[in-house]
This record gives C-alpha cells, sequence and structure tokens, in this order.
C-alpha cells in the first residue's frame, strides 16, 4: 500500500446486485497530521427499553461511587462494566397519563412530553433519535434504525395500543416503522434483493430447442452476499496493511456467519410452522394480578423460534450497521411496555407484566428477577462484541453511547421515578464509566438525552421537559 492512498470514509463492496459498507479502517484516516480529527470515529447513539420494570432491590448499588460489586441484575455487566455508568434518582414524568401507566409510558418515554389520550395516536412531537437521526443522517445510508422483537398489544383505558410497541416518532402521528425480522433487516442494511431461481430446462424438455442463457452468478439462489462481490473485496485487500487486512477479514467473516444464521432461522421457523410449533400457545395467567390469560407472542416464519436467539441476531446485525457506519442512531425494544411474553426457558412461564405485579411474592419477585437478568445479559452479549471490534485508536464500544433500562421503575405501583438506567460505552472519551452516579430525586430523563446528544456533536438547549445538562462526578 502507498501512503499517499486513502480510502474515503462512505466506501463500499458493490456488485451488480448488493452492495455492503465497511468498518472504520485505519486507511481511513488522513495521514497529514493538520487533518487527523477528520478521521476520529463518530458516536453513535442508541436506547434500549425493557418493559414493564424491575426489581429495585437487585438493580440498585448500594450508594454512588465505584462500582466495584455490581448488583444481581446487573452482574452479567461485570466484564465491561469499566464502560458503563449506573444512573439513579431518574424520572419520567411526562409519561404519567390521565389513566392507565403503560401506554403513555412506552409512547412517551422518547418524546419527553405526554401521550393523547386517545384511540389515534399522537404524541408530543418527534422522539430524541429521530432528531438525532435527521441531525446526521444526511452522513450515513439510514437515518436511524427502529428494532424490536415483538409486534404490539391492543390499548386500553382510552390509549392506543401503538404507544405500547413503538417508543420511536417520526411526528406526533407517525410512529417510525419497526423492524423485527432479522432477514428484511439484512436485506435493508445490505442493499440486497431476492435471489433469482435458477430455470434449469432438462434434456427432455429443451430438445430441439435454444438453449438456455448462461446463468448469471448474480442469480444464484443461496448465494452469498459476498460471493457476489469476491473481486470488489479482493481488490481492496491488496491495498490494505495488515491491521486493516486483519479488521476486513473479521468483518467478512461475520456477514457470513449472519448469512448463516439467517438461513437457519428461516429453515428452523418454516419447521416448526410445518409441524404445527408456529404458535407458542403459553396460557398463563398472570399470577396475582387477576389479569385474563395472556398468550406468548406467536413464531413467524424468518424469526428464531428461541427469543434469545432473535435477540441476539437483531443486536449483531445492529452491531454490524453500527461498525460500518450504516447507520449512527438506534432504539431497540426488548418487548412491549406491558408485555406478556412468557420466557418458560428461564423457569418463568408465566406472563412478564403478571411478575411485574409481584405483590411482594417471592415467587414472582424470583421469576421476574430472572426475566430482568436475561434482558441485561443479552445487552451485555453485545456490548462485549462492540470491545473487541478495533475502531480507530480504540474499539466500537469507545464510540457509542447508549442508554439502556425502562420508563417504569417499579412495575408492581407503575412509578414514573426511580428509573432503572444505565448509559453504556465511552460516548467518544465523554462517559468516564464504573461508577454509580445519583442526581438528585426525579431529575428529568430528558436531562440524559441532552448529553448524549452532546456526544455526537449535536447541541441542544432543551428538548421536551429538560432543565439543563447532567454532570456525571
Amino acid at each position: 500500500m502507498t501512503s499517499s492512498w486513502l480510502l474515503p470514509r462512505r466506501t463500499f463492496l458493490k456488485s451488480a446486485s448488493a452492495c455492503i459498507a465497511l468498518p472504520f479502517l485505519d486507511v481511513m484516516v488522513p495521514s497529514n497530521p493538520a487533518r487527523k480529527a477528520t478521521g476520529k470515529p463518530p458516536v453513535r447513539l442508541g436506547w434500549f427499553y425493557v418493559p414493564n420494570g424491575v426489581v429495585q432491590a437487585n438493580w440498585n448499588p448500594k450508594q454512588p461511587g465505584a462500582l466495584t460489586e455490581l448488583p444481581p441484575i446487573l452482574k452479567p455487566l461485570d466484564a465491561v462494566k469499566h464502560r458503563m455508568l449506573v444512573l439513579s434518582d431518574f424520572a419520567a414524568a411526562h409519561c404519567i397519563g390521565e389513566v392507565g401507566s403503560h401506554e403513555p409510558t412506552g409512547g412517551g418515554i422518547l418524546t419527553g412530553l405526554k401521550c393523547k389520550r386517545s384511540e389515534e395516536p399522537e404524541v408530543g412531537g418527534p422522539s430524541i433519535d429521530q432528531i438525532a437521526g435527521r441531525m446526521i443522517g444526511e452522513q450515513t445510508p439510514v437515518d436511524a434504525l427502529t428494532l424490536g422483537i415483538d409486534p404490539g398489544h391492543r390499548g386500553d383505558h382510552g390509549y392506543s395500543g401503538t404507544y405500547m410497541s413503538h417508543m420511536s416518532w417520526r411526528s406526533p402521528t407517525t410512529p417510525a416503522a419497526l423492524e423485527m425480522d432479522p432477514k428484511a433487516l439484512f436485506d435493508r442494511l445490505f442493499q440486497g434483493r431476492p435471489l433469482k431461481a435458477p430455470s434449469w430446462d432438462n434434456a427432455k424438455a429443451t430438445a430441439g430447442k435454444p438453449k438456455a442463457e448462461k446463468q448469471n452468478p448474480d442469480d444464484r439462489v443461496g448465494a452469498s452476499i459476498l460471493d457476489l462481490m469476491r473481486e470488489d473485496a479482493r481488490k481492496l485487500m491488496g491495498n490494505l496493511g495488515s491491521n486493516d487486512r486483519s479488521k476486513m477479514e473479521g468483518y467478512l467473516d461475520g456477514i457470513r456467519s449472519l448469512e448463516r444464521r439467517l438461513d437457519l432461522a428461516e429453515k428452523d421457523s418454516a419447521e416448526a410452522a410445518a409441524a404445527g410449533g408456529g404458535n407458542d400457545k403459553g396460557k398463563a395467567r398472570a399470577p396475582g394480578a387477576g389479569a385474563p390469560p395472556e398468550l406468548m407472542i406467536p413464531t413467524k416464519a424468518g424469526k428464531p423460534a428461541v427469543y434469545a436467539d432473535h435477540v441476539n441476531l437483531m443486536l449483531d446485525l445492529l452491531t454490524m450497521a453500527l461498525w460500518t457506519d450504516t447507520t449512527r442512531v438506534a432504539t431497540f425494544m426488548f418487548s412491549f411496555e406491558k408485555s406478556g411474553r412468557a420466557y418458560p426457558e428461564l423457569g418463568a412461564p408465566g406472563s412478564h407484566h403478571g411478575y411485574s405485579h409481584h405483590n411482594s411474592k417471592a415467587e414472582n419477585l424470583d421469576a421476574l428477577n430472572k426475566i430482568n437478568t436475561h434482558h441485561v445479559s443479552l445487552f451485555a452479549r453485545m456490548l462485549n462484541n462492540m470491545s473487541k471490534l478495533k475502531e480507530g485508536d480504540g474499539t466500537l464500544l469507545d464510540n457509542v453511547a447508549f442508554m439502556y433500562g425502562s420508563g417504569i421503575g417499579d412495575g408492581d405501583k407503575h412509578t414514573r421515578d426511580q428509573l432503572p438506567i444505565l448509559l453504556a460505552g465511552g460516548g467518544g472519551g465523554a462517559i468516564k464509566g464504573g461508577t454509580h452516579v445519583a442526581f438528585g430525586k426525579k431529575t428529568p430523563i430528558c436531562n440524559l438525552y441532552l448529553d448524549m446528544m452532546a456526544m455526537a456533536g449535536l447541541e441542544m438547549e432543551k428538548f421536551g421537559d429538560s432543565t439543563g445538562r447532567l454532570s456525571f462526578k
């Protein structure tokens, strides 16, 4: 590689039918010291939402200060606690509705303003993620990703059910479309298209007829997206240094692994549907809540049947999208607000929502604790993966700012204060992790959004019910 060769930041591997973005490579940083700053990796923003609150006693650290020993629910994050802040005393007063609890919480958590009590959804304005996407979206192929696992649920108390499954809003009346299908997400991110099936005529059918046209390699069913752009990749690799070649090899291996897992997910879902197992009827009454039976979410074609497999696949795709700068903004819902999903694989076969109304019963708290810890472990897995992806002088994890948490503190009482909130990543150097910070009772959660935006270079004086920027000391 010649020292004068510089690869533009927005470079793609291309074929006739698809293209994929590249991770941040050393060769994308100008060698001229005066221009070094332009090669600094950008800060990516993410909001990760869990429904129904948490077991507060197993979430909160004993006191502010260094995170020496993590509370039980947060234990899975131990390996990355140096890149994480536990933030206490946040409140979401704007999520308190006229009646009801879950609908205005899910719909309003990222808008900073109250949701209208109406069957037709109307929030206070665009959500913070969509504002961020608009401000930096021109620099990336996708302005913002809105991801989830489960479809929604009907509303109650005169509120639209849309509020519970959509926390990302493009306008006061238009929620961002929720991506739940890993295959559809893969195609969107890597700009693929359905590959055409070959029309192989047998000898008898083609006797005396003109020969079929030669099959285009790009039209092969099951062809890997990488096979379609092998020549472009080969040329690029020849111009890279050893460090960049190593990054590229890992990246391309990751893409191929995702393709294999997507194929297996589609096969498993199809087989489950053919065997009559496409709808898991876990009819478990909400323990202690007096609620009617709630069904587990049906498994649909293309989605892994096991919840953790589905979440991991979606988060791996998100990781790839952020690493390649395909997008810099994302939201992810581990399930919709008021979710009644069952987790029999964890020993929690009843309704999540039901367990959250625990009434201090040990068996309900135990099940809720297992669910809370499971969600954290899936989030921790993604952070650990990001910590291994080299980028600039650090890793991808150093250049993200992710909020993880819920708009409800105690699910039994539907409180909208003492919210369980984490801030993960390095924020491009702005986040000094390994600490528990308490801000004082009922600090607006929107204050945190201002700081996250600033980490990405997006200065805002006010958002929603914010009262100012935070101090993380």
